[in-house]
Formats: C-alpha cells, structure tokens, sequence
C-alpha cells in the first residue's frame, strides 16, 4: 500500500491497520522512556522484588495430580499417582515431581485458589489480566480488554537498562495456539506491549536464534529499516483522533528507539544463550520448556522486570484423555527439571530473594476422572506456586475439601496472588488508569496480598 494512496479521512482505516498486516513488530521496539522514575518513592520503600517470572501452564494444571493429592479419596478421584514426601515435613506432592519434592522448602504452594469461570478462553484473561472476560473466545473476543500484568509492570517501572524491554513473552504473547492474545497493553498503548522472544530450541546444543526484531545483519537490512521509519514516519501524520488503543503514543517511542534496540549490546546479549555453559542449559533440560526457563533466567539477571513464560504452545496441560500417560511422560518431567534449575540457578547467584517466580494456571481439573483417563475443567479450587521475590518459603496455604472440589480453609482468590506479584515489586494496585472512553480501572477491580507470605 502506497502511503499516497491513504484515504486520511476514511475512519475505516487507520495506522493501527497498516501495523497489523505488517511484518514489523512495532511493540517489541516501544519502549517506555524514562526508566524506573513512574513509581512512587513510598512504593520503592516497600518493594523486595526486582524482577518477575511468570510461568503459565496454559491448559489447565490438574491440582489433583501435581500439590495437591487426595490418596484417602475413591479410586475415581485420587486417580493413577502416589504422593510423596518433601523436604517440607508432612507436605507432600505428587511422585513425578520428584526434584521439586526435594526443594519444597524453596517455594510455596497455594492450595485453595478459585475464581469464577471455567472457560479457557475468560480463566487465561483472568489470570493474566485480574479481570474475568465473559464471553471471551477464540473470534470475535480474542484480544485483552484490560492490561495484562507485565504491561502494568512495564508502565510501572519502566526499563532497568537502556535499550532494555520492560516486559518479555517468552516465546510469545499468543494462548491456545495463539488464537486468542490475553498478554498485551491494551489501552496502555502498544508502548507497553511485551517484545516476543520467539521460540528457544528444544536441545540444549542447539543455538538459539535471536528475535527477528535483533537480527539486523548487514547494511541491506538497516536500509530497509530506514525506508521503514520513513514509511511510518509519513504514517505519524495521519490524524490522532483516529487512534483509541494508544498507538500514535507507541509509535512514537517506536520511532525514538528502534535503532537503539536494535544496535543495543545490553538487549542483544540478554537473549544470547550461547552465553550460557552447555552444562548449564543441560540442568535445565534438552527441552523447549527447559530452555525457556533458561531465557526467562537470564532476562531477569540482565534486568527486564517481567517475563511471562508460556510453557505451553497450544493448550499442552489441558488434559481431557488420557491425561495421567501424558502428565508422567511428558509435562512433568520437563516440569519438574525446568522449575527447579530455575529456582537451584536463582538460588546459586544470590537472585532468588530479588526474583518473583510464579507458576499459574487458568484453572485446575475436575476432581473426578472421566471416562476417557483423563479431567475436564474446573475453576471452584486450584493450585499455584509462588518463591522468591522476597516472600517467605516453604508454606503450603489454603487446602481443598477431601474430594479436591471446593477450598476447605483458607480461600484465595486468583487476585490475590496477583496482588501479591504486584506488591513485590511495588505497584499499587489501587492505581487508576483510563481506558479507551476515559473510564477509571484500577489495576486490580478486587484482591489483597497474601500477607501469610510477606
């Protein structure tokens, strides 16, 4: 499309338009200005973690076959795994977690999380957003309509470095087969959308290519990034008041910084690793879930406040049939070595305590198995998993009632464990920001810190 030939007063089309069809990343570029200086100096006081990583079990983690087993219930609730101990004395966990087992002392476990919905497409905006999203699908209601959680941080707290992202997906921003796209800004502006990493290789030997958005290699490619910056240049002058999501505001970070990232050494070498020791990356695991974690580890040592990792592609945990086979020889496996280097590696540089790390979930499974091996979806009680940052360790808070169906004691609402990412690193979540109609939304609608961790 000839920039010429745009119809400026046609309100059917826009610069947000042309962005989406075309092949430049613009968020992976629009960086905040102005570093850490948007929070307030009473919320630095108060702030013990640097950084977040965020682990999402896209799908729908079964609480029933990983924290929190009921080996007292009928045969069709407690299903095919025995727990076993930890070294949290009278905790246990289930027996294919067998190294996590060994670093329950590390972490925490929630045990009696609930929300409202059991679709995946709502529970992922809640889980990432702290909003429900009724009616929330995979056509017509695809994209966020609050701010994700790592936007928030990004807005928040800014980059730590210069040329440095705020907010990282690892390997993307997309859910359920990137079919839905619950990870964005929203009416934060596009200057708050998460860089994608791509995705990291499934062996430990393998290289790792850079994001398409680093890889400037010769003279051609930075003369088409000129031609580029000129094209939207031109763009610029196509009327704001036809922009509602933020983009002209993203667009002229894009603009500011592009040429910074991309020339960066601090960015280039925070997603470089081969940096890392072989020996290392094996610890981590000859898989794409180890090597994300790996990623995720070195953004946060290099300083991006938040990484949300997917260690799902396309719904991996959402185990309808023949659930326990694919549990045990799969998703834990890679689970429990992946998590817990990550925690070992964290621990052994003196980060843990500075970094948050959560492992989430939409939504648990149903208590009882179903008639094909494996639980269908259930929102009434679930479990997550929250170390470091500056939290206690070691405790397993709430539980569920003998069959896994409701909390028992001690409820806790997905928001408040997001309330409690949000304190470590210091963002109120009382703050008001104003959506695309000039709306108040607080960060939070609802949730309070669990102050059993602080």
């Amino acid at each position: 499309m000839s920039v010429s030939k745009v119809n400026r007063s046609h309100t059917g089309i826009g610069r947000r338009s042309f962005l989406a069809g075309s092949s430049l990343a613009v968020g992976a570029f629009a960086l905040p200005i102005g570093g850490r200086g948007a929070i307030a100096a009473e919320d630095k006081k108060r702030r013990t973690a640097e950084q977040a990583i965020v682990i999402l079990l896209q799908g729908g983690c079964s609480h029933l076959d990983t924290w929190d087993l009921k080996p007292d219930a009928p045969a069709e609730i407690r299903g095919e795994f025995r727990p076993i101990s930890t070294s949290v004395p009278g905790f246990v966990i289930s027996e294919h977690l067998p190294l996590l087992a060994k670093r329950a002392h590390k972490y925490n476990v929630l045990r009696s999380v609930h929300h409202a919905t059991p679709s995946h497409e709502a529970a992922i905006h809640w889980v990432l957003t702290g909003y429900d999203y009724p009616g929330a699908n995979t056509t017509t209601k695809n994209r966020n309509t609050k701010p994700a959680m790592g936007s928030i941080v990004a807005k928040t707290l800014g980059a730590a470095k210069p040329g440095l992202p705020p907010y990282v997906c690892v390997p993307d921003k997309g859910q359920l087969g990137d079919r839905v796209r619950y990870a964005a800004a929203d009416f934060l502006g596009m200057a708050y959308d998460p860089f994608e990493s791509g995705l990291p290789p499934s062996s430990s030997a393998d290289a790792f290519r850079m994001p398409p958005n680093l890889s400037v290699s010769g003279e051609a490619d930075l003369r088409r990034l000129d031609h580029r910056l000129a094209l939207l240049s031109q763009l610029d002058q196509l009327p704001r008041a036809l922009d509602t999501k933020g983009a002209m505001d993203g667009m002229g970070v894009f603009q500011r910084q592009a040429m910074e990232m991309l020339a960066h050494p601090t960015t280039r070498d925070a997603f470089d690793l081969s940096k890392e020791p072989l020996a290392l990356r094996e610890r981590y695991g000859n898989t794409r879930v180890g090597q994300e974690a790996i990623l995720a580890r070195r953004l946060a040592g290099a300083g991006v406040p938040f990484t949300l990792v997917n260690f799902s592609i396309n719904q991996e945990w959402d185990t309808h049939a023949n659930g326990f086979t694919s549990l045990k020889q799969t998703r834990l496996p890679e689970f429990d070595r992946a998590v817990s280097a990550l925690l070992d590696d964290l621990d052994e540089r003196g980060r843990l305590d500075t970094t948050l790390v959560a492992v989430i979930t939409e939504f648990g499974r149903t208590p009882k198995v179903n008639q094909t091996a494996g639980r269908d979806h259930w929102s009434d009680v679930f479990s997550l998993v929250l170390a470091g940052g500056g939290l206690k360790s070691g405790l397993c808070l709430g539980s569920s009632n003998p069959r896994g169906e409701i909390p028992q004691d001690r409820p806790i609402h997905v928001n408040d464990a997001l309330a409690t990412i949000y304190h470590q690193l210091g963002v109120r979540t009382d703050l008001v920001h104003s959506d695309d109609t000039g709306r108040p939304v607080p960060v939070l609608f609802r949730g309070e810190p669990i102050r059993e961790l602080l």
